[in-house]
């Protein structure tokens, strides 16, 4: 027994030893732990930002497709007008080609200069009508750009 009483100090400055030890690895590891946690919270932030851009970018890309898909029509609509207007134009160049007006009005200015200022005066009307639409359609563009 008194072997034991003289070890007892040694004894109980290794379980001092070990218990501070102990202490320390478990401070460190929960230090450790609580970091982890942070960074898991963070994470799980980030991961919620980028699901919601991700979400957002899919609108986009949606609402691009379907604007390109009215720019498409649109421009096969002005590609066929543009046809029926330049097929139009054709069929009055070729009727000018055909008639030397410069002679005929000299001539009988009272037969062509009539004429000439009503088709004038139709082709002046279509322009503005023409105008009037284009100005409409940005109009439209540009309210459809804002709301």
């Amino acid at each position: 027994m008194f072997a034991f009483i003289k070890m007892l100090p040694i004894i109980l400055l290794l379980c001092g030893g070990g218990y501070t030890y102990h202490n320390m690895k478990v401070n460190e590891l929960s230090s450790v732990i609580a970091q982890k946690e942070s960074a898991i919270v963070i994470l799980k932030s980030n991961e919620e930002k980028l699901v919601a851009a991700q979400e957002q970018n899919q609108r986009a890309i949606e609402t691009m497709k379907k604007d390109m898909e009215k720019q498409r029509e649109a421009f096969t609509n002005l590609s066929s007008q543009h046809a029926q207007l330049a097929k139009e134009r054709d069929e009055y160049m070729s009727i000018f080609r055909k008639h030397d007006l410069t002679k005929l009005a000299r001539l009988k200015p009272g037969l062509i200069e009539p004429r000439i200022n009503k088709g004038t005066d139709a082709v002046f009307r279509q322009v503005e009508q023409d105008s009037r639409e284009v100005d409409q359609a940005d109009d439209v563009e540009v309210a459809n750009e804002e709301g």
